[in-house]
């Protein structure tokens, strides 16, 4: 894959392996993206991926030795800004907040699935699962491919019933007789959490109030420049 050079036009890609980096950086892309297996919503499952802190730091390598030196941008899991001074210090040239921003006032996702993520607590409500991918897919008319059919999500009644039985939810979404993804769409429109997906990264625990965009950034910010100036004291 090669891409075609523009004059103002700047490309970032979205990667979860190093393999995929490495075919980004040859591809000319402007930036990269290296989304962890730590990261909410889309992305690779995650036995295919990479975690965020390795991720970063191998592709942040790869670009420097790449003719035209990419920006490399950290994902997954961050949602902070000691999670931002980690990324800068792995050599990144910044970091995506996925879900911290998923949890703004200007975000358009539905207002009662916003507030399951204040209330989600901690990192060990999330895992990565093809449950609501294999769901949505049966009805979807742009079903999401192999291997990026995975999100991360919060846990939920019918990801805990279903995640480790993906054969089984294959035969009841074939029963002619199943009414799992019309409930399933319906608890999406309602926004109700115990059915519907929560997207969600690992970061989601550091989440405690629904803020404006503007203030978000603003915070995450003068953390991550407190702590990096602070680490001298270290020294």
């Amino acid at each position: 894959m090669e891409i075609a050079q523009e004059h103002s036009a700047k490309v970032l890609l979205q990667v979860g392996s190093v393999k995929e980096g490495m075919e980004a950086i040859a591809s000319g892309a402007d930036g990269i993206i290296a989304q962890g297996s730590e990261a909410g919503g889309h992305g690779l499952r995650r036995e295919k991926g990479c975690g965020t802190l390795s991720l970063a730091n191998r592709l942040v390598k790869l670009a420097a030795e790449a003719a035209h030196s990419p920006i490399v941008l950290a994902a997954g899991g961050i949602a902070d800004g000691r999670g931002v001074a980690a990324a800068l210090a792995l050599g990144c040239d910044g970091a995506v907040l996925g879900t911290r921003l998923w949890a703004s006032k200007e975000a358009l996702n539905n207002k009662l699935l916003k507030n399951e993520l204040v209330a989600a607590g901690s990192c060990d409500n999330v895992h990565r699962t093809r449950v609501f991918d294999q769901i949505q897919n049966s009805y979807s008319a742009t079903p999401w491919p192999d291997p990026y059919d995975s999100v991360g999500a919060l846990r939920n009644n019918l990801s805990e019933k279903w995640d480790s039985n993906a054969p089984g939810l294959d035969l009841e979404l074939a029963r002619e007789e199943s009414s799992l993804a019309s409930e399933y769409k319906a608890a999406s429109e309602a926004g109700d959490g115990k059915i519907a997906a929560v997207l969600a990264g690992e970061g989601v625990g550091e989440i405690d109030s629904i803020d404006a965009a503007y203030d978000i950034i603003q915070r995450i910010d003068k953390e991550a420049r407190d702590i990096i100036s602070s680490m001298s004291n270290l020294l």
